[in-house]
């Protein structure tokens, strides 16, 4: 067994990964399927935090589409509007980043092969002959099932569609619907100018009808949408829970593959690169100092469990919610100051932050 460090998956997770392990020093390389790193990029929503993107340090730059500044959330005939002063969120190209950070990645020094497909046969091959082999490979991944790694155990059914020529009336604001339509989800258009834009649902991996049928339903009521010229969409899977085991002997787990993902948007990048920060330091400890590869387990959960369990806990209290109850939770959220609170402090990716702001604000106003 060599020092070598082999990635399955060249999403922004794997390929920071792989950036990281390769300014270190480590000899890696990564395998896809795909034949440019953009390819499917697109499926997912790439909306943001400007917070979140400064924190784990890709570059993004080239990638914005938009900038935001607030959200209009709807449900039945209430409206919940968050309003910033400065920009919150981007609107991220997603194709355009993995490119961004491929370049990073062979700049660095990492191996990147694409149009390569891996079968489990493949997969074990290389667990065997190198020193550590990474999943990075999505939802679905052969690695965790290879390995037979605890299974991701909730899941959302995604359909998003971009149109041209529609009618966006501010375009710094994302629009959420949440109604019985999108079950255990929720529905939303986010502007890329002022007449383009993405529009999207969510539905519960085990909900009646898939998404494309909700997603019908949803653009027959959506005024934006009313004279807008589709011009492609996409269906989709996310993971809205963890795995229970992302560490086996040699091998590891990270980004959706392991189910890094906030269970209320169902956003991954954030969580996804700041984990592989976490397992590049420890792969290189386990392979200079021999330090077993469990630590990452044990440091990312550490780190980032309580805020991914909250998003779980948040996305399981709203779920269930019908549109009646909606209505109700707005006006008393209204009346509570939630509009201004989140306004002035919401964050996208930490609620526990949000949390403690909102037990301290008294004290620090």
């Amino acid at each position: 067994m060599n020092g070598s460090v082999v990635i399955v998956g060249a999403g922004v997770a794997g390929l920071s990964l792989a950036r990281d392990l390769a300014s270190k020093g480590m000899d890696v390389t990564v395998y896809d399927a795909k034949l440019h790193v953009s390819d499917s990029a697109s499926k997912a929503s790439g909306i943001l935090s400007v917070s979140g993107l400064n924190r784990i340090g890709i570059p993004y730059q080239k990638a914005v589409v938009n900038r935001l500044n607030g959200a209009v959330l709807h449900t039945g005939n209430e409206t919940l509007r968050v309003k910033a002063d400065h920009t919150m969120a981007l609107v991220i190209d997603r194709g355009k980043l993995a490119e961004a950070t491929l370049i990073e990645a062979e700049k660095a020094g990492a191996s990147v092969i694409l149009g390569k497909r891996l079968d489990r046969e493949a997969v074990r091959d290389i667990a065997r002959k190198n020193m550590v082999l990474v999943g990075a490979d999505g939802a679905v991944s052969t690695v965790a099932s290879t390995f037979s790694f605890p299974p991701i155990k909730e899941y959302v059914l995604t359909y998003k569609a971009e149109y041209n020529s529609a009618r966006v009336d501010d375009m710094r604001v994302v629009e959420m619907f949440f109604s019985d339509a999108a079950s255990g989800f929720f529905a939303w258009t986010v502007p890329y100018s002022k007449e383009k834009v993405e529009a999207g649902i969510g539905v519960s991996g085990f909900a009646k009808r898939n998404s494309a049928t909700a997603f019908r339903a949803f653009e027959k009521t959506n005024s934006m949408l009313s004279n807008a010229r589709f011009t492609k969409g996409w269906a989709s899977m996310i993971p809205l829970s963890s795995r229970k085991v992302t560490v086996k002997d040699n091998i590891a787990l990270v980004g959706d593959a392991a189910g890094q993902v906030k269970a209320t948007t169902g956003g991954g990048i954030i969580f996804g690169v700041s984990c592989a920060k976490i397992l590049a330091a420890t792969i290189e400890s386990h392979i200079r100092k021999g330090t077993p590869l469990l630590r990452y387990e044990r440091d990312w959960r550490r780190r980032y469990s309580m805020d991914l369990r909250l998003h779980s806990m948040l996305h399981s209290y709203y779920s269930g919610m019908s549109t009646r109850n909606f209505e109700l939770l707005f006006r008393l959220s209204k009346l509570l100051g939630a509009e201004s609170f989140l306004s002035k402090y919401g964050d996208m990716d930490r609620p526990s932050a949000m949390i403690k702001r909102f037990f301290l604000r008294d004290l620090t106003s």
